[in-house]
Protein backbone atom coordinates (compact mmCIF):
# COMPACT_ATOMS: atom_id res chain seq x y z
CA UNK A 1 0.00 0.00 0.00
CA UNK A 2 2.82 2.51 0.69
CA UNK A 3 4.63 1.68 -2.48
CA UNK A 4 1.40 2.50 -4.15
CA UNK A 5 0.97 5.35 -2.76
CA UNK A 6 4.69 6.92 -3.50
CA UNK A 7 4.12 5.33 -7.38
CA UNK A 8 0.98 8.08 -7.01
CA UNK A 9 3.30 10.70 -6.03
CA UNK A 10 5.87 10.25 -8.01
CA UNK A 11 3.92 10.39 -10.70
CA UNK A 12 1.97 13.43 -9.85
CA UNK A 13 5.44 15.22 -8.73
CA UNK A 14 6.69 13.93 -12.97
CA UNK A 15 3.87 15.41 -14.81
CA UNK A 16 3.93 19.16 -12.60
CA UNK A 17 7.83 18.76 -13.73
CA UNK A 18 6.42 18.29 -17.20
CA UNK A 19 3.50 20.59 -17.56
CA UNK A 20 3.99 24.41 -16.25
CA UNK A 21 1.19 24.89 -13.58
CA UNK A 22 -0.01 28.42 -12.58
CA UNK A 23 -0.66 28.54 -8.89
CA UNK A 24 -1.86 32.45 -8.93
CA UNK A 25 -5.38 33.22 -8.29
CA UNK A 26 -7.67 33.28 -11.35
CA UNK A 27 -8.93 37.13 -10.44
CA UNK A 28 -4.61 37.77 -10.35
CA UNK A 29 -4.44 36.19 -14.30
CA UNK A 30 -7.14 38.27 -15.48
CA UNK A 31 -5.40 41.35 -14.20
CA UNK A 32 -1.99 40.56 -15.46
CA UNK A 33 -3.67 38.99 -19.07
CA UNK A 34 -5.17 43.01 -19.17
CA UNK A 35 -2.07 44.38 -18.37
CA UNK A 36 -0.22 42.48 -20.88
CA UNK A 37 -2.44 43.22 -23.40
CA UNK A 38 -2.14 47.38 -22.79
CA UNK A 39 1.62 46.94 -22.59
CA UNK A 40 1.20 45.19 -26.38
CA UNK A 41 -1.21 48.15 -27.48
CA UNK A 42 0.99 51.22 -25.81
CA UNK A 43 4.38 49.54 -27.83
CA UNK A 44 2.24 49.38 -30.82
CA UNK A 45 1.16 53.02 -30.98
CA UNK A 46 4.38 54.11 -30.08
CA UNK A 47 5.43 51.93 -32.91
CA UNK A 48 3.11 53.60 -35.20
CA UNK A 49 3.72 57.23 -33.85
CA UNK A 50 6.98 56.45 -34.85
CA UNK A 51 6.52 55.31 -38.21
CA UNK A 52 4.11 58.16 -39.08
CA UNK A 53 6.61 60.87 -37.89
CA UNK A 54 9.24 59.07 -39.98
CA UNK A 55 7.19 59.31 -43.10
CA UNK A 56 6.54 62.82 -42.28
CA UNK A 57 9.86 63.94 -41.86
CA UNK A 58 10.63 62.06 -45.22
CA UNK A 59 7.64 64.34 -47.15
CA UNK A 60 9.27 67.41 -45.85
CA UNK A 61 11.74 67.64 -48.38
CA UNK A 62 9.03 66.40 -51.33
CA UNK A 63 7.05 69.21 -50.46
CA UNK A 64 9.39 71.70 -50.01
CA UNK A 65 10.47 70.79 -53.71
CA UNK A 66 7.18 70.48 -55.13
CA UNK A 67 6.26 74.51 -53.75
CA UNK A 68 9.26 76.02 -55.03
CA UNK A 69 8.47 74.14 -58.47
CA UNK A 70 4.88 75.65 -58.44
CA UNK A 71 6.11 78.78 -57.51
CA UNK A 72 8.72 78.67 -60.54
CA UNK A 73 5.94 78.04 -62.43
CA UNK A 74 3.77 80.64 -61.43
CA UNK A 75 6.17 83.05 -62.65
CA UNK A 76 7.01 81.88 -65.61
CA UNK A 77 3.61 81.45 -66.42
CA UNK A 78 3.38 85.40 -65.44
CA UNK A 79 6.11 86.24 -67.67
CA UNK A 80 4.77 84.30 -70.41
CA UNK A 81 1.71 86.32 -69.83
CA UNK A 82 3.57 89.39 -69.70
CA UNK A 83 5.75 88.50 -73.27
CA UNK A 84 2.36 87.41 -75.04
CA UNK A 85 0.40 90.70 -73.48
CA UNK A 86 3.17 93.26 -75.13
CA UNK A 87 3.13 91.25 -78.30
CA UNK A 88 -0.46 91.31 -78.91
CA UNK A 89 0.06 95.21 -78.40
CA UNK A 90 3.37 95.31 -81.06
CA UNK A 91 0.85 93.08 -83.12
CA UNK A 92 -2.03 94.95 -82.94
CA UNK A 93 -0.04 98.89 -83.04
CA UNK A 94 1.62 97.26 -86.15
CA UNK A 95 -1.48 96.53 -87.84
CA UNK A 96 -3.49 99.78 -86.68
CA UNK A 97 -0.43 101.53 -88.42
CA UNK A 98 -0.62 99.79 -91.55
CA UNK A 99 -4.29 100.11 -91.41
CA UNK A 100 -3.88 103.55 -91.63
CA UNK A 101 -1.10 104.04 -93.81
CA UNK A 102 -3.42 102.08 -96.65
CA UNK A 103 -6.54 104.60 -95.78
CA UNK A 104 -4.20 107.33 -96.49
CA UNK A 105 -3.20 105.75 -99.62
CA UNK A 106 -7.21 104.89 -100.40
CA UNK A 107 -7.76 108.36 -99.42
CA UNK A 108 -5.45 109.55 -102.01
CA UNK A 109 -6.10 107.27 -104.79
CA UNK A 110 -9.87 108.55 -104.49
CA UNK A 111 -8.67 112.31 -105.25
CA UNK A 112 -5.68 111.26 -108.41
CA UNK A 113 -6.99 111.06 -111.52
CA UNK A 114 -7.10 107.60 -113.34
CA UNK A 115 -5.09 106.38 -116.22
CA UNK A 116 -7.77 106.42 -118.79
CA UNK A 117 -9.18 109.91 -118.43
CA UNK A 118 -5.61 111.10 -118.31
CA UNK A 119 -4.53 109.68 -121.50
CA UNK A 120 -8.01 110.86 -122.85
CA UNK A 121 -7.05 114.33 -122.36
CA UNK A 122 -3.69 113.68 -123.74
CA UNK A 123 -5.20 112.39 -126.65
CA UNK A 124 -7.54 115.31 -126.43
CA UNK A 125 -4.80 117.92 -127.61
CA UNK A 126 -4.26 119.25 -130.75
CA UNK A 127 -1.60 117.49 -132.70
CA UNK A 128 -1.85 118.13 -136.42
CA UNK A 129 1.04 116.27 -138.40
CA UNK A 130 1.69 114.36 -135.40
CA UNK A 131 1.73 110.70 -135.54
CA UNK A 132 1.05 108.85 -131.92
CA UNK A 133 2.68 105.37 -131.62
CA UNK A 134 2.58 104.93 -127.82
CA UNK A 135 2.11 106.26 -124.55
CA UNK A 136 3.14 105.32 -121.31
CA UNK A 137 1.26 106.82 -118.09
CA UNK A 138 3.42 106.72 -114.42
CA UNK A 139 1.25 107.28 -111.77
CA UNK A 140 2.43 109.91 -108.73
CA UNK A 141 3.93 108.05 -105.66
CA UNK A 142 4.26 110.12 -102.71
CA UNK A 143 5.90 113.34 -103.39
CA UNK A 144 6.60 112.40 -107.10
CA UNK A 145 4.52 113.68 -109.68
CA UNK A 146 2.63 111.73 -111.90
CA UNK A 147 4.27 111.18 -115.91
CA UNK A 148 3.00 110.19 -119.36
CA UNK A 149 5.60 109.58 -121.89
CA UNK A 150 4.25 110.22 -125.35
CA UNK A 151 6.12 108.68 -128.41
CA UNK A 152 5.17 109.16 -132.29
CA UNK A 153 6.44 110.79 -135.51
CA UNK A 154 6.11 114.03 -136.60
CA UNK A 155 6.04 115.55 -140.09
CA UNK A 156 7.75 118.24 -139.78
CA UNK A 157 9.52 120.37 -136.97
CA UNK A 158 7.57 123.13 -136.95
CA UNK A 159 4.38 120.46 -136.11
CA UNK A 160 6.63 119.18 -133.13
CA UNK A 161 7.15 122.54 -131.71
CA UNK A 162 3.94 123.30 -131.56
CA UNK A 163 2.50 119.95 -130.19
CA UNK A 164 5.17 120.48 -127.69
CA UNK A 165 3.84 123.79 -126.68
CA UNK A 166 0.35 122.83 -126.62
CA UNK A 167 1.02 120.26 -124.26
CA UNK A 168 2.99 122.56 -122.02
CA UNK A 169 0.45 124.70 -121.66
CA UNK A 170 -2.25 122.29 -121.25
CA UNK A 171 -3.81 122.64 -117.47
CA UNK A 172 -3.45 119.03 -117.03
CA UNK A 173 0.76 118.97 -117.52
CA UNK A 174 3.18 121.07 -115.75
CA UNK A 175 6.31 120.78 -118.13
CA UNK A 176 6.68 118.58 -121.86
CA UNK A 177 10.00 117.83 -122.02
CA UNK A 178 11.72 117.13 -125.53
CA UNK A 179 15.47 116.45 -126.18
CA UNK A 180 16.68 119.06 -128.16
CA UNK A 181 18.15 115.94 -130.73
CA UNK A 182 14.54 115.96 -132.15
CA UNK A 183 15.14 118.69 -133.80
CA UNK A 184 17.74 117.62 -135.80
CA UNK A 185 15.63 116.08 -138.96
CA UNK A 186 13.61 118.82 -141.26
CA UNK A 187 10.85 115.94 -141.80
CA UNK A 188 9.60 112.73 -140.38
CA UNK A 189 11.15 113.21 -136.62
CA UNK A 190 10.55 110.08 -134.57
CA UNK A 191 10.43 111.85 -130.83
CA UNK A 192 9.44 110.91 -127.27
CA UNK A 193 7.98 114.00 -124.86
CA UNK A 194 7.67 113.18 -121.10
CA UNK A 195 4.67 115.09 -119.65
CA UNK A 196 5.02 115.99 -115.77
CA UNK A 197 1.33 115.95 -115.18
CA UNK A 198 0.27 118.86 -112.67
CA UNK A 199 -0.71 118.25 -109.08
CA UNK A 200 -4.59 118.05 -107.94
CA UNK A 201 -4.36 121.29 -105.90
CA UNK A 202 -2.53 123.67 -108.22
CA UNK A 203 -4.03 122.72 -111.44
CA UNK A 204 -7.99 121.25 -112.38
CA UNK A 205 -7.61 117.90 -114.89
CA UNK A 206 -10.88 118.96 -116.25
CA UNK A 207 -9.82 122.04 -118.32
CA UNK A 208 -9.78 119.51 -121.61
CA UNK A 209 -12.75 118.18 -122.93
CA UNK A 210 -12.91 114.69 -122.40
Amino acid sequence: MRQQSVSLYATIYKRMNNELTNLLPRERQRILSRDYILRIGVIVAVLATVLILSLAVLLIPTYVFLSGNASAKKVNLARIESSLSSADEVVLSERLTTLSENAAALAALSNAPSASATIRKILSVPRPGIILSGLSFIPSTGKSSGTVIISGSSATRDSLRSYQLALQGAPLATSAVLPVSAYAKDSNIAFTITVTLAPLETKSLTGLAP
